[in-house]
């Protein structure tokens, strides 16, 4: 039996993870009152699955930090403050980095154009010449009042006939590159790293340098390998939390 595969070329992802994904999403929407959560046998009717699928999805929602599962008392939405005050964001495919643009809102702007700077440019193995066109911004997650991301975002030269088109607050700028352009991104490559921000960065996020951020550096590549953007994260240690799931082959 051929089995399903998405755009990338990789195995669908297990229901489980297809439900925690739609979980999430209404969790962080607020949908949701904090001591209010669907019990197993709801869960399993409303969205048509087996009982361990819902168990595997609130399992990898637990780990999270989302929610917690208390005996005799069922399942609850852990507050804000019980989990740090923190987004966490999984990822494991580009669509969940769209679903982590939808739980969010941006403010990006153009912010010139010039080279990609030298020491992103090393840190992620590219050449630093050539024209790049910026766009720089704040990520916030609605009814809070501090921001959740800085993001520098640098648009390759290859784009400059459709780069004037990117709105400034709708999706994520690679997904409107895609659209404008018809050019697919089939490769994102992340570098994580716990650093001190710069200081403008800590103005923006109202933190202090001394305060720990976690830098992600994003490089968005067509199915050539053709870089497309480029893009510079800062994530408040203590509003961000990163989420990873790895299937284990065999």
């Amino acid at each position: 039996m051929q089995r399903q595969r998405g755009r990338q070329g990789l195995v669908r992802k297990p229901r489980y993870r297809e439900l925690a994904d739609e979980l999430r999403a209404e969790i962080l929407a607020g949908r949701f009152a904090a001591s209010t959560f669907p019990t197993e046998g709801q869960l399993c009717a409303r969205f048509a699955v087996s009982r361990h699928t819902v168990r595997e999805a609130l399992r990898a929602l637990q780990t999270e930090g989302l929610i917690a599962r208390r005996r005799g008392s069922g399942t609850v939405i852990q507050s804000p403050s019980a989990r740090g005050g923190t987004l966490h964001q999984p990822l494991s495919n580009v669509g969940e980095i769209l679903q982590y643009a939808r739980n969010s809102t941006s403010s990006f702007r153009p912010a010139g154009e010039g080279a990609l700077p030298a020491a992103i440019a090393e840190q992620i193995g590219l050449v630093q010449g050539g024209r790049w066109f910026r766009f720089q911004g704040l990520r916030l997650v609605s009814g809070d009042a501090l921001p959740i991301a800085f993001t520098d975002a640098y648009v390759h030269e290859r784009m400059r006939d459709i780069v004037g088109q990117v709105a400034p607050n709708v999706d994520t700028i690679f997904g409107q590159l895609e659209a404008l352009s018809g050019i697919r991104v089939a490769q994102v490559t992340q570098d994580i790293q716990a650093v001190s921000p710069p200081a403008a960065v800590a103005k923006a996020l109202g933190m202090t340098r001394r305060d720990p951020a976690l830098r992600i550096i994003r490089s968005f590549r067509d199915g050539d390998g053709g870089i497309i953007e480029v893009s510079v994260s800062y994530h408040p240690g203590d509003r961000f939390a990163y989420a990873m799931h790895i299937e284990v082959d065999g």
